[in-house]
């Protein structure tokens, strides 16, 4: 059995992408999380809410 991923890529860093289930955001509940990786080396791991919108 498989299972779709979320795959929105952070912000900042755009190479690391959210390996949470498809689906599974809830702003300030439960963030987007995966693995950090800068210039294609994984190097730890982070969690992040959606930018909010600037004015």
């Amino acid at each position: 059995m498989t299972t779709n991923l979320c795959g929105l890529p952070h912000y900042t860093y755009t190479e690391s992408i959210c390996t949470e289930p498809a689906g599974h955001y809830q702003w300030r509940e439960d963030p987007h999380a995966g693995p950090l990786i800068i210039d294609g080396r994984e190097c730890g791991g982070l969690a992040w809410d959606e930018p909010e919108e600037q004015p």
